[in-house]
């Protein structure tokens, strides 16, 4: 499954910027399933597959996330983001690494997310 093609929801999230301006994102999917690409990278690698009942979680925490701080882009240098899909529609926050303005509850999201990753 591409993740490009999936119709479902799905959570985009990770790290942009520096010197080398390098993308690298996260996919997880409704159904459980994560993905990692890179910028540079021409295709999508597949992770591993989640607890449904942990993705419900981590939707629900995104989704009420976003609706709390629509809009929000602070982005620096080194930015971090985190994106919600559905269908054609994304919302997203973004934020550089030193602002303080940049939700709690954002930072606390992205590193459960990232913890999916570090865990395979």
């Amino acid at each position: 499954m591409n993740p490009d093609k999936y119709k479902k929801s799905q959570i985009i999230f990770g790290s942009a910027g520096g010197f080398t301006n390098l993308v690298n994102e996260y996919h997880l999917l409704e159904n459980g399933q994560l993905y990692h690409k890179k910028s540079t990278d021409t295709s999508f690698a597949e992770l591993s597959k989640q607890d449904t009942d942990s993705v419900k979680i981590l939707f629900a925490k995104t989704k009420i996330l976003l609706e709390t701080n629509k809009g929000f882009r602070e982005p620096e240098n080194m930015y971090y983001f985190i994106k919600f899909k559905h269908d054609s529609v994304t919302n997203e926050i973004i934020w550089g690494a030193s602002k303080e303005s940049t939700p709690a509850k954002a930072k606390d999201l992205y590193k459960e997310l990232m913890n999916l990753v570090h865990l395979k």
